[in-house]
């Protein structure tokens, strides 16, 4: 049950980002992040609370560095 909750919720979050508009600065920002649940790490496009690990698609992650390039390939 508790997965299914969870995976409802990383649905909300994803709807959330795809229906978001940031701010022109902040748009070629990447994040290399930390997954908290596969300990793998990626690259994510910027923002200020939410970023999906591209490899077991949880939030349940950290940024560790902050890239601001145009060329932001994420893992996602």
């Amino acid at each position: 049950m508790e997965k299914v909750i969870v995976l409802v919720y990383f649905g909300m979050l994803d709807a959330l980002l795809a229906s978001e508009e940031l701010p022109e600065e902040y748009r070629d920002r990447c994040q290399d992040i930390l997954c908290n649940d596969c300990d793998k790490k990626g690259t994510s496009r910027f923002h200020w609370l939410y970023h999906k690990c591209g490899f077991c698609g949880s939030y349940n992650t950290r940024v560790i560095k902050v890239e601001s390039n145009s060329n932001c390939s994420t893992s996602s």
